[in-house]
């Protein structure tokens, strides 16, 4: 899906089908196919959710179907609950699954075959996949850990030892890496992962006589295991060395991990190539609405679709404006903060409130100028009701991260230098911020950051436009 937001059920089903071939033999899919506009969301759904977990298929699942991917991931968590003994393998010690794509796809197959263990490690190598490529899917996925283990079960198991089973952990012990620089606030708290200590021990006790290429795969969980422990932990580079690591093998490691990881970096990049001209010309007379909502959906701003009766203000896109509209589109959807600048009454304010209008959020708005201080916008103590004590009371940016707000501020060049080196951390995209009593708190997914200038482009600071993306208004647009 381009990120216009052109996306219709039938348009994206053949995309899919014709980057994944082999699934035009499945019956299902082949029927799917052919019904053109009466393709119903929930089949399409349920069709898809079928072969997500299959590694041929999750990427251009994500890429194709970015705008309904929420309700893709729940059915596959409900697929995956109903299986059962995801921590278990009874069929072997094989790390391949036969699959039959006409007739069953590998969560079938897995089940037939008794590699419950190894369907759970396919099914945590797409889901990190699919959050790596949409991290507004992490909610949906965090439910599947609420039932099924750790993707380093594999492990855990009494049974487990590096130089048996060495050839194996290399997928589950990258996917957990995966997982853990994804969102680590998240992951580091949700799992133990103390074997891992055990297991950096392990490989540096194994023999050097075995082959190569045994050799490499121990060196590159080896690599991960250290890479976890200093996420955990918060080591330093030199922790690598500390583990008996050289530059050389490090390096090695370091390109082979960032090969594994781009699997994803093409589609991602795809997000962001237009339609083809076929596509693109039966959405010609639709309305800006539809591409709106569609863009907001596959960013994971909006969850629900609204009807036309619910916009109550007359917003009118004209020509010039709507470039200025999807550029700032395509920044919400990157977490980028938007600096707007032009001259008073060329709609700055408007064009964020009804971006916040149409995904569902609320705004703002915060007035700069020479009197504005950090206490109200961090927060400060203020008299309690009982005499002699006082409480914290957090400021209104404060509140706002916490409760995923998007903040505007007006003018903010006429704010002190003080207060603008304040917003550096969030300019640069950290999720945590420090308060004035030395508290850190977690910005929220939601919070987007805006900010207005009523001047002209040459007078804004150098120094400060690069930090933003910043958009021109034109009071004759």
């Amino acid at each position: 899906m381009s990120i216009d937001g052109t996306f219709t059920l039938e348009s994206a089903l053949q995309r899919f089908l014709a980057r994944c071939p082999d699934l035009q033999r499945q019956p299902h899919f082949a029927s799917l196919s052919q019904k053109g506009e009466r393709l119903e969301e929930e089949e399409l759904v349920n069709a898809v959710a079928g072969v997500f977990v299959d590694p041929k298929y999750t990427i251009a699942a994500v890429g194709c179907f970015r705008a309904i991917a929420r309700k893709i991931v729940d059915r596959v968590v409900e697929l995956l609950e109903k299986v059962g003994g995801l921590g278990a393998d009874c069929g072997g010690e094989s790390m391949e699954v036969d699959v039959d794509d006409r007739v069953e796809g590998v969560i079938e197959a897995c089940v037939r075959h008794g590699q419950g263990l190894r369907l759970h490690e396919l099914a945590c190598l797409a889901f990190c996949r699919a959050l790596d490529m949409a991290p507004f899917l992490l909610e949906k996925l965090l439910n599947y850990f609420k039932f099924a283990p750790p993707p380093f079960q594999r492990l855990l198991a009494t049974s487990f030892c590096i130089t048996k089973n060495g050839t194996q952990l290399l997928g589950p012990v990258r996917t957990s890496f995966r997982f853990l620089i994804l969102e680590a606030q998240v992951f580091r708290k949700l799992w133990d992962w103390s074997p891992f200590m055990d297991l950096v021990q392990q490989c540096m006790n194994v023999n050097p006589g075995n082959s190569p290429e045994y050799l490499e795969n121990i060196l590159n969980i080896r690599w991960c295991g250290i890479q976890i422990l200093s996420v955990l932990f918060k080591l330093g580079d030199k922790a690598t060395v500390n583990f008996g690591l050289d530059a050389e093998q490090s390096l090695l490691c370091l390109l082979r991990w960032e090969e594994f990881c781009q699997d994803t970096s093409i589609e991602k990049a795809g997000f962001y190539i237009g339609t083809n001209g076929k596509e693109t010309s039966n959405h010609v007379d639709c309305t800006t609405t539809l591409n709106q909502e569609c863009a907001l959906q596959s960013f994971g701003l909006l969850t629900s679709v609204y009807s036309q009766d619910e916009k109550s203000d007359p917003f009118v896109l004209t020509s010039a404006l709507k470039k200025s509209f999807e550029i700032a589109l395509l920044a919400v959807g990157k977490k980028w903060p938007v600096l707007f600048y032009g001259p008073t009454g060329a709609g700055k304010t408007a064009l964020i409130n009804k971006l916040a209008q149409l995904s569902g959020n609320q705004v703002l708005s915060i007035h700069m100028d020479e009197q504005m201080d950090e206490k109200t916008l961090i927060g400060s103590y203020v008299c309690a009701e009982r005499p002699g004590e006082f409480r914290w009371q957090p400021g209104s940016l404060t509140q706002a991260l916490l409760s995923g707000m998007w903040v505007v501020f007006e003018d903010i060049d006429k704010a002190p230098s003080d207060v603008q080196s304040i917003l550096l951390p969030l300019l640069e995209g950290s999720n945590s911020f420090f308060t004035g009593r030395g508290e850190v708190i977690n910005v929220s997914e939601r919070f987007r950051l805006f900010a207005t200038v009523s001047t002209l482009k040459n007078d804004i600071a150098s120094n400060s436009e690069g930090l933003w993306v910043a958009l021109l208004f034109d009071v004759n647009s």
